[in-house]
């Protein structure tokens, strides 16, 4: 709890520094996102049958959005390489005190640190090293696998906000980084993160080029690749089936098909009984027929290993059927968010986010969108902050290619200063300038 009202606060305070930013545009997109969530959580209402469940998962949407919003506002506040200087910062430390734990014996007094600043954490050493084959950094976060998402974020905030200056050495250092990363932190959302990086240093490429023509590939580059992610679990699901060796090991693994298969199939289900709305935020117990059939071979192998009465206690799944808690199995928020609204509540909230990035100055909303998309595959939590991060991360980190493309407009050629004459040179000189 600590470290959401320590982000909470700290955002509120960015709000209240930087609120010149917040134009009429801003307050009404918010507007529409707030009458929206409020009119899916009334018709949601006679359904209910834990109408206060819903009530506080709407309230926590709320506080994650604000949250975020304020960090935004503090990035695109900064300067591109004060942005990428601080994110560089931000990984190496990270990495530093990964390796510390997990090779100099830091790992006690990180966990002694731990224990104060969360009411629940990971402590599935056996699991790591079933897995892993070693024990996985936590870095004071309560799970290791958010080691891995936010060093790979700290890498997309690096490389992005300094993407004028990507080049071969750049290249090599972050290479070097990621491998050292992979490494010691053994976690595979990283690769999330590269793909964002790639992706985002073509787009930026891309979006310096005036001609129509290149606009368009990107564009077509940009949907090509939402549709590849959104595809991806049914694809791999079919490999998996007709080729099955390494890749049905791995997709039929419990920790792929809890985050991938599962999710996936529990969204099918929504499209099938409530397509419209959705679940809706926090209807967990309403979910929970369909979401013990989408994850039994996981419930099942966890049942196996664990004694039934102690389902609460396994270890990276707390799940209570008995409350109708359900969620806490859901780890991809990119299904979560459709679970949660539907069919056409997510579209309609889809539709008014881009229009809130609009407002808020982002140009590459298509590439924030597939940003987070692609980031949302590795946590999730649709309605708590760490969810939203990626998003507003990524729009922050593209408000500085906005802001250089509008300095070099500033200083083309029909604008720049006209060259000195011979004349003016010499009397330069003359005077030592």
């Amino acid at each position: 709890m600590f470290p959401y009202v320590a982000a909470f606060a700290t955002s509120l305070a960015l709000i209240y520094l930087e609120s010149r930013q917040i134009s009429t545009g801003v307050v009404f997109a918010g507007c529409l996102l707030l009458t929206a969530t409020v009119t899916f959580f009334a018709f949601s209402i006679p359904h209910a049958v834990a109408p206060s469940r819903r009530l506080l998962s709407l309230a926590q949407l709320y506080i994650a959005l604000i949250t975020n919003y304020g960090l935004f506002l503090g990035l695109s506040s900064l300067k591109s390489r004060t942005v990428s200087r601080l994110f560089l910062s931000i990984a190496i430390v990270i990495l530093l005190i990964a390796t510390l734990e997990v090779y100099f014996g830091l790992r006690p007094f990180v966990d002694a640190v731990r224990s104060v600043i969360h009411q629940d954490y990971y402590d599935d050493t056996t699991r790591d090293l079933q897995l892993y084959g070693a024990v996985r950094p936590t870095v004071f976060a309560s799970e290791p696998s958010l080691v891995g998402i936010f060093w790979g974020l700290s890498l997309c905030g690096w490389l992005l906000a300094g993407a004028d200056r990507f080049g071969f050495r750049r290249f090599v250092v972050a290479s070097m980084l990621t491998a050292s990363a992979v490494f010691v932190i053994r976690s595979p959302t990283i690769f999330y993160a590269v793909i964002v990086c790639v992706i985002g240093l073509i787009v930026y490429r891309l979006r310096r080029n005036a001609n129509p023509g290149v606009r368009l590939i990107k564009s077509a580059l940009l949907f090509a690749c939402f549709l590849a992610v959104v595809a991806s679990t049914s694809l791999l699901m079919n490999v998996a089936d007709d080729f099955g060796g390494v890749i049905e090991d791995i997709v039929k693994g419990d920790s792929f098909y809890s985050r991938q298969i599962g999710p996936f199939r529990l969204a099918s289900s929504m499209a099938d009984t409530s397509p419209f709305l959705g679940f809706g935020l926090g209807g967990d117990a309403e979910m929970t027929p369909y979401a013990m059939d989408a994850f039994s071979p996981v419930i099942e192998n966890m049942i196996a290993g664990a004694d039934a009465a102690d389902v609460d206690s396994i270890p990276g799944m707390v799940v209570n059927f008995s409350e109708g808690k359900t969620s806490h199995l859901l780890t991809n928020s990119f299904w979560q968010f459709w679970i949660s609204f539907g069919i056409l509540g997510g579209a309609v909230m889809a539709a008014f986010l881009a229009f809130a990035l609009a407002k808020l100055g982002v140009g590459e909303i298509g590439f924030v969108l597939l940003g987070a998309t692609l980031m949302a595959q590795t946590m999730g939590g649709v309605v708590i902050a760490t969810a939203w991060t990626p998003l507003f991360v990524i729009a922050a980190l593209t408000i500085g290619w906005t802001k250089a493309r509008g300095v070099r407009t500033q200083l083309s050629p029909s604008t720049s200063p006209r060259p000195a004459t011979g004349r003016a040179l010499a009397t330069n000189r003359q005077f030592g300038m």
